[in-house]
C-alpha cells in the first residue's frame, strides 16, 4: 500500500487572513516495498502564522492592538501623531476633544514641540497644553450634564475641565471650563453644583495667566419633609449650593498677567436654604516687568422663600497678587434675596498684596433683600498692602446694603492696605446703608479702617419706617 505525507506551511498575511502561498514537499514511497508500520497523522489548519515571518510572531495580539489603535483614533492625543500639522508632534496644533468622548480622550491634545496651541476639553476635560516652546493652552471642558428627551441622565455632571498650561518660553494658559449644573431628574436630586475648572498657568517666562471657569447653579424646587423617626435630617435635601468658582492661572516669571477667578454659581430654593459659590482666587502675577494680578471672582447671588430658612450670597474670590505692578481686586460678594427668610450678603474678597506697586482694592459686600426676614448685608473685603514702596495700598470695598421687614443690617467696610514707603495708604470702604420697616430696626454698616495714616471709611446711613 502507497503511502503519501503532505507537509503544507501557510503563510497567512493581512486583515483578510487569506493565504499568500502553500510551500509543500511530496514525499512519495515505492508502493511494493513492505511497510512495518503505518501511523496515521492528521494536520490541522489553524492559520497560525510562521513566527519568524509574521509581524506578530503568530499572536492574535496585533488583531486586539488594531481595534485599541481605532479606538485610540477618537482620543486628542493618539498614539501615533503626524509630525507637523493638526496633533503634529512637532509642530501643529493639539486636536479638540470630540463631543461623544469618554474619559481621558475628553482632555484636549498637546501642542507639537516647537509649536502650537492645545486643544479644548470636552465634558469636564482639561484643555491641552501649549507646545513645549511657544503655544497656547486650550480651554477646559465645561461639565454640564447631558439629558435625554425622556429625562435620563446620558452623561453626569462634573466639575469643569482645568485650562492647559502655556508653552515655556511664550504662551497663555487657558480658560477653566464652567462646572457642571445640579441635575434633579423625577423628583430626586442626583447631582449638585460642581466648581469651575481652574485657569491654566502661563508659560514660564512669559504669558497669561488663564480665567477660572465659572461654579455650576442649583436651583431647587423640592420640598421633602423631615421624618422625626430617622436621626437624620430629610429636609436638608431641599438645600440648594452653587458651586465655586475656579482660580485664576499664574502669569509668567518675565512678563504677564495672572487669570481671574471663576464667578460662585447661583443658588435658588423654595423650601430650604440657598448659598451661593464663592468666587475663585485672581491669578498670582510673579512678574517683574509690571504684571498684573487677577481679579478675584464674584461671589454667587441666593435667593430662599421659606420662613426659617436662609439665603446666602457666596464670597468674592481674593485678588492675585504680583511682584511689581497692580495687584488683582477682590471680587464682590454675591446678593441675597429672600421672601420670608433671612437673607445675608456675601462677603467681598481682599485684595491682592505688592511688593512693588500698587496693592488691589477688597471686594463690595453683596446687598441683601428681604419681604417678610431679616437682611444682612455683607463684609467688604479688605484693600492690599504694599511691603515696599509704590503707588499705595488698596482701598476697603463698601459694605452691602440691607432691606428687611423687622431688623436691617449693613455692612462693614473694609479696611484700607499699607501704602508702603512713600505710598499712600488705602481708605476704608464706607459701610452699607440699612432699611427696615420698624422703626428702630435699622442698622447702618460700620466705615473700614484706612491703612496707616489713610482715611477711614463713612458709616452706612439707617431708615426706618412705620408699618
Amino acid at each position: 500500500m502507497a503511502v503519501r505525507t503532505y507537509l503544507t506551511a501557510g503563510i497567512t498575511a493581512g486583515v483578510t487572513g487569506a493565504a499568500l502561498a502553500g510551500v509543500g514537499t511530496l514525499l512519495l514511497a515505492d508502493g511494493d516495498a513492505p511497510i512495518p508500520a503505518q501511523i496515521q497523522v492528521q494536520l490541522v489548519a489553524n492559520e497560525e502564522e510562521i513566527p519568524w515571518l509574521s509581524l506578530n510572531g503568530g499572536s492574535d495580539r496585533r488583531d486586539r492592538e488594531q481595534q485599541q489603535g481605532a479606538a485610540a483614533l477618537a482620543s486628542a492625543n493618539p498614539a501615533w501623531r503626524p509630525m507637523i500639522g493638526d496633533g503634529g508632534w512637532l509642530i501643529g496644533n493639539g486636536l479638540d476633544a470630540a463631543d461623544d468622548c469618554q474619559g481621558a480622550a475628553c482632555n484636549g491634545g498637546n501642542g507639537g514641540i516647537l509649536w502650537g496651541n492645545g486643544g479644548n476639553g470636552a465634558h469636564g476635560g482639561a484643555g491641552g497644553n501649549g507646545g513645549f516652546w511657544f503655544g497656547n493652552g486650550g480651554d477646559g471642558g465645561d461639565g454640564d450634564a447631558v439629558l435625554a428627551a425622556d429625562g435620563t441622565i446620558v452623561r453626569a455632571a462634573s466639575a469643569g475641565g482645568a485650562g492647559g498650561k502655556g508653552g515655556w518660553v511664550r504662551g497663555d494658559g487657558g480658560n477653566g471650563g464652567k462646572g457642571g449644573d445640579a441635575v434633579y431628574v423625577g423628583g430626586e436630586k442626583k447631582s449638585g453644583a460642581f466648581a469651575g475648572g481652574r485657569g491654566g498657568d502661563s508659560g514660564y517666562l512669559s504669558g497669561n495667566g488663564g480665567s477660572g471657569g465659572n461654579g455650576g447653579s442649583d436651583t431647587n424646587n423640592l420640598n421633602v419633609p423631615n421624618d422625626p423617626n430617622t436621626p437624620s435630617d430629610e429636609s436638608t435635601r431641599n438645600n440648594a449650593v452653587g458651586g465655586a468658582g475656579g482660580a485664576g492661572g499664574v502669569g509668567g516669571v518675565l512678563n504677564g498677567h495672572g487669570g481671574h477667578g471663576g464667578d460662585g454659581g447661583s443658588a435658588s430654593s423654595e423650601n430650604g436654604n440657598a448659598t451661593g459659590g464663592s468666587g475663585g482666587r485672581g491669578g498670582l502675577a510673579h512678574s517683574n516687568a509690571g504684571g498684573t494680578g487677577g481679579d478675584g471672582g464674584n461671589g454667587g447671588d441666593a435667593e430662599a422663600d421659606a420662613a426659617g430658612k436662609t439665603a446666602k450670597g457666596g464670597n468674592g474670590g481674593s485678588g492675585g497678587t504680583t511682584g511689581t505692578g497692580q495687584a488683582g481686586a477682590g471680587g464682590n460678594g454675591g446678593n441675597a434675596t429672600g421672601d420670608a427668610a433671612n437673607a445675608i450678603g456675601g462677603n467681598g474678597g481682599a485684595g491682592g498684596g505688592v511688593r512693588l506697586g500698587a496693592g488691589g482694592d477688597g471686594g463690595d459686600g453683596g446687598d441683601a433683600v428681604s419681604e417678610d426676614g431679616n437682611a444682612t448685608g455683607g463684609r467688604g473685603g479688605d484693600g492690599g498692602s504694599v511691603d515696599l514702596t509704590g503707588d499705595g495700598g488698596g482701598d476697603g470695598g463698601r459694605g452691602g446694603d440691607a432691606d428687611g421687614d423687622e431688623k436691617a443690617t449693613g455692612g462693614n467696610g473694609g479696611n484700607g492696605g499699607n501704602g508702603g514707603f512713600g505710598g499712600d495708604a488705602g481708605t476704608g470702604g464706607d459701610g452699607g446703608d440699612a432699611a427696615s420697616n420698624s422703626p428702630t430696626g435699622a442698622k447702618g454698616g460700620t466705615g473700614g479702617e484706612g491703612g496707616r495714616g489713610g482715611r477711614d471709611g463713612n458709616d452706612g446711613s439707617p431708615s426706618g419706617t412705620d408699618d
